[in-house]
């Protein structure tokens, strides 16, 4: 009987000692919900599943992972890092991609540096399936002046157990969608002061459109027209690079050419000119005249 005891113990420890080593996703795909760019970063956070554990599969069964109720450390490593365009657009890389399980924290992309994670060990603390999360970052500065469209991404993420005599690997696919939408906006409008001794002001300011689509001005008076107080008549011109187009009440002007830069990094790329005609002012009795002028931009 003491024989019989000992040829037990030695069987169970052989078989804890050298059963195969299980990891699988919870998922074979995860989908993120769709993103619209509206100007910032873009931050995306997908959370997964996993099951990482010493056994030949889930259950409680003989020699599985409820079985030995052993964790198992594991690795996990992912590649394809850029948006693709649904058209013929350029692709967009990925800024950042952080893997995080537990107080795991792993980084599988910064930049252009793509790490080798493939011998990172990670601790998932139980034999049971955990949940984790994967983080993706686009910078604003990548999005701008990007063709308007759809992108969708697709990381390839591999998971490896790491610890049993007969390792175990699994895939998933992680799917991000982004839309980037022909945004257009303006900037750097001001008041413009006039007087009877300098009749007519300028102000620059700037017209942002994503990818540097053309686009139209209209303009309007408090009251439609152009009068300062309801009586002065004055005239409004915009344009850029020296060539100007008078505008005409509520009406869309001709096509221009707008920025791929919001504020255009700082400068401008329009000129607004206000001019009120010497006959106007004929006879005007002393006093402050003024209008509100509001200034509409259209992408084409």
């Amino acid at each position: 009987m003491i024989y019989v005891r000992g040829i037990l113990a030695l069987t169970a420890l052989t078989l804890a000692n050298t059963a195969a080593g299980f990891f699988v996703f919870g998922q074979q795909q995860y989908t993120a919900p769709p993103v619209i760019w509206t100007g910032g970063d873009v931050d995306i956070d997908l959370p997964l599943q996993l099951r990482s554990c010493n056994g030949i599969g889930v259950g409680s069964g003989f020699l599985r992972c409820g079985w030995f109720r052993q964790a198992e450390d594991y690795t996990i490593e992912a590649t394809d890092f850029d948006f693709i365009a649904s058209g013929s657009a350029p692709s967009i890389e990925m800024s950042r991609v952080i893997f995080e399980q537990g107080s795991n924290s792993l980084l599988l992309k910064d930049g252009s540096n793509v790490p080798d994670t493939g011998s990172t060990f990670l601790d998932p603390g139980t034999w049971r399936q955990v949940d984790g999360n994967v983080s993706v970052t686009v910078n604003a500065i990548e999005l701008q002046g990007r063709q308007p469209g759809n992108y969708q991404a697709v990381i390839k993420l591999k998971g490896m157990e790491s610890g049993g005599f007969i390792p175990y690997t699994d895939n998933s696919d992680l799917i991000f969608d982004l839309n980037i939408p022909d945004r257009i906006q303006i900037s750097g409008l001001e008041d413009v002061a006039l007087t009877d001794q300098s009749l007519q002001g300028d102000i620059d300011f700037c017209v942002y459109t994503q990818s540097g689509s053309d686009f139209t001005v209209r303009a309007t008076g408090l009251n439609n027209d152009f009068l300062l107080s309801g009586q002065v008549g004055y005239q409004l011109r915009v344009g850029q690079g020296g060539s100007m187009e008078t505008l005409v009440p509520g009406v869309d002007g001709q096509p221009w050419n707008g920025s791929t830069q919001q504020y255009c990094g700082g400068g401008s790329n329009m000129d607004l000119e206000v001019t009120v005609p010497s006959s106007e002012i004929s006879g005007l009795q002393p006093g402050v005249y003024k209008d509100t002028v509001t200034v509409t931009v259209s992408v084409l």
